[in-house]
């Protein structure tokens, strides 16, 4: 069971607590309410921020059920919820893919694969559907059918363990396609060897200092960094010159991206190396950057657009996060995306 406050404001309806940090939050943008799940959380209800009771009336009690929807909608102060719905389960599993999609801890380093992107779209898509008639967006569907691709799924087939299951989600997704007018791709793709070990490098330069920082994947991108590796720098003499070079590992399945490495007042910019499956750069520093490195600087690695970390807990978030997402590869509940990451 699971039991909420409910709390009334001048502008909505507040179904428990949204979860602490971003990184956690799985999130469903329906008709009238915003419903959040913690991924660190086992309770299978959401909590809500009720915008519009009048348009999630239509919906609310497929999710909580017909007397939880009741005692949210009509001045109770709290809420308990036992029921049990596919259109729960559908929209629990499209949060948690849409979350995976911004925050899975791909990693060499904590043996977290990559979810495979093939999968997860398709799947994300057959989990949009089943929620059309309550998602806030109207073209949601249409959208997330056009990025599908169904040789991602029928390569799947033939497998033991999640053959059935990815055969009866070719078709649904194909009857879906059908039925809202779109053409999906079924284009063959070169398998990826997501798990390449990184290759060593020598250099010739005097190397005067070296350090390393934990990953933080929180200013970049999903699926860039590995998320439990640890990102390394080197201060050199070549020539006459002072050179600052950083190489941060990899995630799984990493895509090329701009990413920006800074170190005191050093900024490097950074590449995807992929015979060395690490973001590599390198950039003249100050003579007297020595001097400061001494004193146990950490680096940061950061996108275009996304705000450094500010929690004194991130490390220990990032913990808990891999270790789930490992816990998820073998879980029951597992979606079809994580299971055939598990596969791998």
């Amino acid at each position: 069971m699971t039991e909420y406050a409910v709390e009334r404001t001048a502008s909505a309806i507040r179904v428990g607590a949204r979860p602490p940090h971003p990184e956690r939050t799985a999130l469903v943008e329906a008709r009238g309410a915003l419903l959040f799940w913690d991924v660190l959380d086992p309770r299978a209800h959401p909590a809500a921020d009720v915008w519009d009771p009048v348009l999630a009336a239509d919906w609310l009690w497929e999710v909580y059920g017909p007397d939880a929807a009741d005692a949210i909608l009509n001045g109770h102060g709290s809420v308990a919820a036992d029921r049990t719905s596919p259109v729960l389960d559908a929209a629990r599993d499209l949060a948690h893919l849409t979350w995976a999609a911004a925050w899975w801890p791909a990693s060499h380093a904590a043996a977290v694969p990559a979810l495979p992107e093939g999968i997860l779209r398709a799947e994300t898509a057959w989990r949009t559907a089943a929620l059309e008639h309550l998602l806030d967006d109207e073209d949601a569907v249409e959208r997330a059918l056009t990025g599908v691709d169904l040789a991602a799924v029928a390569a799947y087939g033939s497998d033991p363990d999640i053959g059935r299951a990815m055969t009866e989600l070719e078709a649904t997704l194909t009857d879906l396609a059908e039925s809202f007018g779109i053409e999906l791709r079924s284009a063959a793709r070169t398998a990826r060897d997501d798990w390449a070990l990184a290759a060593g490098g020598t250099t010739g330069d005097l190397v005067i200092a070296s350090g390393g920082t934990p990953v933080d994947w929180s200013p970049v991108p999903q699926g860039l960094l590995d998320a439990a590796g640890e990102s390394t720098w080197q201060l050199a003499q070549r020539a006459a010159e002072w050179v600052l070079t950083v190489s941060a590992p990899a995630a799984p399945g990493a895509r090329p991206a701009e990413l920006t490495a800074v170190l005191d007042t050093v900024e490097i910019p950074l590449r995807f190396d992929r015979g060395a499956n690490a973001f590599t750069g390198e950039a003249l520093a100050p003579p007297d950057v020595a001097t400061r490195l001494a004193r146990g600087l950490r680096m940061r690695i950061h996108a275009p657009g996304y705000p450094a970390a500010t929690d004194p807990d991130q490390a220990r978030l990032r913990a808990d996060i891999i270790e789930f997402a490992r816990r998820r590869l073998t879980a029951p509940d597992a979606t079809l995306t994580e299971t055939a990451a598990g596969l791998r």
